[in-house]
């Protein structure tokens, strides 16, 4: 990796399974970069699951920058080795900042299943057959998904100790189309912008189901995760419903790579957002992956890692950061 502006650079990405936001977000920042580049510069992008091999590339050193999501919980717990992270610390995680995503991580359950509590869920042990992330060692958002089980006092192989079960994919997209397909009768994901929740509440009659006060506590207080509510009305819910905030996509890289290239990157976001907004800005911003537009007085904040100083530079120097 080199450090002089028009020098050749070698960079390596990871993004998510290859067709989604992440892929598009490096796919956008590499054009951008080779076009202030010396030519034969390469821009590797790799597929992952963007959750743990994200950061985990990133923080052993065998990628350059990575996506992930969200901003606080999952980039906290692997800079402190804790929880998902356990026994895998990396405290030269860095950020170069944030791109907006308004998201919430929900349980919705059919309205024919008679389910419209956690408590519910405990008193009448339903069969549930549940569309959401893989439950896996490396998806953080099925393990969040589990805290959110124990802390409502239900081991999640209850669901399936009581006849249901669990339909598992990568992709939220997958999960929603066999829910709408009547494969499953509940969805647990995050999300909620795309427009297969849409088509799924129109489908059919579903309950979002909110997480109760003590749960909140635990979650809050013990794991650290960020309290949110699925506001009334937006998925046909005639309350505000409490869940938990899912948001934004943090810019990932270590504490050693170079600065100009830590400003450099971080050019290309600020100063070609509005290619990026494009691709977005077809939809309306409540049904958008990306809540456009993008703010670059507000991409500094939010991720828990400290900034990288070339990119704190940029913002700075541009009038971005006081």
């Amino acid at each position: 990796m080199t450090t002089d502006k028009g020098t050749r650079l070698d960079l390596t990405m990871v993004g998510d399974w290859g067709t989604a936001n992440f892929h598009t977000i490096w796919g956008w920042v590499s054009a951008h970069l080779r076009w202030r580049s010396a030519p034969l510069s390469r821009f590797t992008i790799r597929t992952g699951s963007a959750y743990r091999d994200s950061i985990d590339l990133v923080g052993m050193g065998e990628a350059d920058l990575s996506v992930t999501t969200p901003t606080h919980i999952g980039v906290r717990w692997a800079r402190e080795g804790l929880h998902f992270y356990a026994g895998r610390a990396y405290p030269n995680l860095r950020t170069l900042g944030h791109l907006p995503q308004d998201d919430r991580l929900t349980f919705a359950v059919r309205a024919d299943a008679g389910v419209r509590s956690f408590a519910d869920i405990r008193e009448k042990k339903p069969k549930l057959h549940i569309a959401m992330p893989p439950r896996q060692d490396d998806c953080l958002c099925s393990y969040v998904i589990d805290l959110i089980w124990r802390a409502h006092g239900i081991d999640p192989m209850d669901i399936v100790a009581w006849g249901g079960s669990y339909y598992e994919h990568e992709n939220p997209r997958a999960t929603l189309k066999a829910a709408q397909a009547g494969v499953c009768n509940a969805v647990f994901n995050e999300a909620i912008m795309v427009s297969n929740w849409t088509d799924l509440v129109e489908q059919q009659d579903m309950v979002f189901l909110p997480i109760e006060p003590e749960a909140m506590k635990t979650l809050v207080e013990v794991y650290g995760l960020r309290p949110a509510v699925l506001e009334k009305g937006r998925h046909r819910n005639p309350v505000d419903v409490p869940c938990l905030d899912w948001s934004n996509w943090a810019i990932l890289c270590r504490d050693d790579m170079p600065e100009e290239v830590a400003y450099r990157v971080t050019a290309v976001m600020v100063e070609e957002r509005a290619e990026f907004e494009g691709r977005f800005r077809h939809m309306p911003v409540h049904q958008s992956p990306l809540t456009y537009p993008i703010d670059p007085k507000r991409m500094p904040h939010g991720v828990d890692l400290p900034l990288h100083p070339g990119a704190e530079r940029y913002y700075r120097e541009h009038g971005y950061l006081a």
